[in-house]
Formats: structure tokens, C-alpha cells, sequence
């Protein structure tokens, strides 16, 4: 009986990441969301089911045409351009700005890169080694806008 609570309490502990995007924007119509990270200088959502190893390939810059991973992912990811962690507070999103959002969509041979021009990125708390809450609003892409909420669970698997 004890092994079995051991087992299972390391699966409760990671139930609480979670987000909401509303919203159409990089090809995607969001909607439930898959999973969510924070860790180095990102926060990652992910419309496709990831685990933490599956994310090594987040960058801050991705080449031109040059799919950055295997996978077939879409995901919305909010990068810190300073520093090397995400930092409580307040910041408008904008490309070249503190804080860039950027919309990475994989599917077979095909990948996709879409970047912000406006928004806010609402950090609430940041957790060292833990979790991550907040919002996003207005986040604007050339062809739609992204609102919403998460809360992150700590991955070591992005690196600055």
C-alpha cells in the first residue's frame, strides 16, 4: 500500500499545469491545451501532448526553413530576451522587445514560424524549480490575436 502512494504522488504533484488560449493565431485554432512549461527563459503551451523531455529543442531564434525538431508540435512560446529565467511582472510583448512570443508549428516536413508584434505578458509567480502562473493578453500575430492564462510546471529540459 505504501509503494503505491509513492508511486502516485509525483503524477499529483505534476496535475496542476494547465492553460487556456483563446484565440486563432499561427494556424491554429487553440483550444484545449496539451501542456505547459516554464523553465530557463521560456514559457512554452503546447496544443500537442509534450513531456519535459520532449522540449529540448526550444530556442530563442529558430533558422529560417530548418525544422527544430521531429516532432509534429505546435506550440506558443514566450521568451525572455535578458536574464536567464522567467521574472515576475508586467511586460509588453513585441518582437526584439524583453519579452517575445512566437508561435512554432510542426507537422511532417512542414514548419512554421509566427511572431507577436503586440501584446502583455502578466507574470504572477514564479516558483524556483516550480511552477509558473499567469496571463497573456492581445498577443497579435498577422493573422490572429491570443488571450489566456497558464500555470507552468518546471522543466529542465529548457536551457537559456
Amino acid at each position: 500500500m505504501r509503494w503505491s502512494f509513492l508511486l502516485l504522488f509525483p503524477l499529483a504533484a505534476c496535475g496542476g499545469a494547465q492553460a487556456t488560449v483563446e484565440g486563432t493565431a499561427g494556424e491554429i485554432a487553440w483550444g484545449e491545451t496539451q501542456s505547459v512549461f516554464v523553465g530557463a527563459r521560456y514559457v512554452v503551451i503546447s496544443a500537442t501532448e509534450l513531456d519535459c523531455l520532449d522540449i529540448d529543442w526550444i530556442s530563442r531564434n529558430y533558422d529560417e526553413g530548418v525544422k527544430p525538431t521531429d516532432l509534429n508540435v505546435s506550440t506558443l512560446q514566450f521568451t525572455f530576451a535578458s536574464g536567464d529565467s522567467v521574472q515576475e511582472g508586467k511586460f509588453p510583448v513585441a518582437q526584439g522587445g524583453q519579452v517575445q512570443a512566437t508561435i512554432v508549428n510542426v507537422s511532417g516536413d512542414v514548419f512554421h514560424e509566427f511572431n507577436a508584434t503586440t501584446g502583455t505578458l502578466v507574470v504572477d509567480t514564479v516558483e524556483e524549480e516550480g511552477t509558473a502562473t499567469g496571463t497573456f493578453d492581445g498577443v497579435a500575430f498577422d493573422d490572429g490575436t491570443l488571450s489566456g492564462s497558464f500555470t507552468a510546471e518546471f522543466c529542465v529540459n529548457l536551457k537559456p
